[in-house]
């Protein structure tokens, strides 16, 4: 079994967010940032602003107008936006290599599950919730990349059972005595991520009620494995999304909601996460 003092020593090890990442959230948590701030600061990492300009004119971000420039995408996606896309590229990138897991694959659902939750977000309005439900939808499985990398010999039989048809949290818990939940949520820790980034992560699949994060991320993850399976077990995965808790939790009683609306929107994000993870796996 392993420990969470364990992990949390050995999650250190990881890669960091590179300085640049941490540069702009600095940046655009000071009122008086700039746009020529930010540029600058994108000026000393050419490959990062690269595959970020990639990513930019993904579907999901820029429609049918493409984005030529960084002072263009920065003017046009705001500064949150903007920075979520280098955490984004950045992670993705960091993580592209997996021993035992289909890295593509797993980063394909876990951009469906930012791009999803983002979009609920925007149905309802709730503009201001968008890109930190993004980010926490990007991350919620980090702990599965963590766990392959940093416990590769003991993660084997967890994947072994996953591909065999179990679920994977089941596996984990049954072999590792801890989910990649609880470790994704540590390495969210790491990163000095915020604490409802954290606790989206570690409750995504058991989300309490009135966590609105929470139940978000679940909601996502949910309607993502019934559409693309993650795995054998989620070919079997049939859910109706009206007899779901966090279906509730996150849209409340009494608000107009279009369902059929939602249902094409996440065909349609489904869509843009493969195009958005082969941009951000470009060298």
């Amino acid at each position: 079994m392993i420990t969470q003092d364990l992990v949390r020593q050995r999650v250190r090890d990881l890669p960091s967010l590179p300085t640049t990442v941490v540069a702009l959230g600095q940046a655009i948590a000071d009122d008086r940032c700039t746009v020529d701030r930010i540029l600058t600061i994108l000026a000393k990492d050419p490959p990062l602003s690269a595959a970020m300009l990639r990513v930019a004119n993904t579907a999901g971000y820029a429609g049918d107008a493409r984005v030529s420039d960084l002072r263009t995408a920065v003017q046009r996606l705001g500064y949150d936006a903007l920075v979520n896309l280098g955490r984004t590229t950045a992670v993705i990138r960091g993580f592209r290599d997996s021993k035992h897991l289909d890295s593509t694959m797993l980063w394909q659902h876990s951009v469906a599950v930012a791009l999803t939750s983002k979009a609920i977000c925007r149905l309802q309005g709730n503009r201001a919730m968008e890109e930190t439900a993004f980010l926490a939808g990007l991350l919620h499985d980090i702990g599965k990349l963590a766990l392959d990398r940093c416990f590769t010999e003991e993660y084997a039989p967890v994947v072994q059972a996953f591909l065999a048809g179990e679920f994977i949290v089941d596996a984990e818990k049954r072999l590792l005595g801890i989910t990649h939940a609880e470790v994704g949520a540590m390495v969210a820790e790491n990163w000095n991520f915020p604490p409802d980034l954290v606790e989206a992560i570690r409750d995504h699949h058991v989300p309490a009620k009135g966590a609105f994060l929470s139940n978000l991320v679940n909601l996502a993850d949910l309607m993502v494995r019934t559409r693309i399976p993650f795995g054998p077990a989620d070919e079997a995965l049939v859910v109706s999304m009206e007899e779901l808790p966090a279906f509730h939790e996150v849209f409340q009683p009494g608000k107009d909601f279009d369902l059929e609306r939602l249902t094409f929107s996440i065909d349609d994000e489904l869509e843009h996460a493969v195009a958005f993870v082969q941009l951000a796996f470009k060298d």
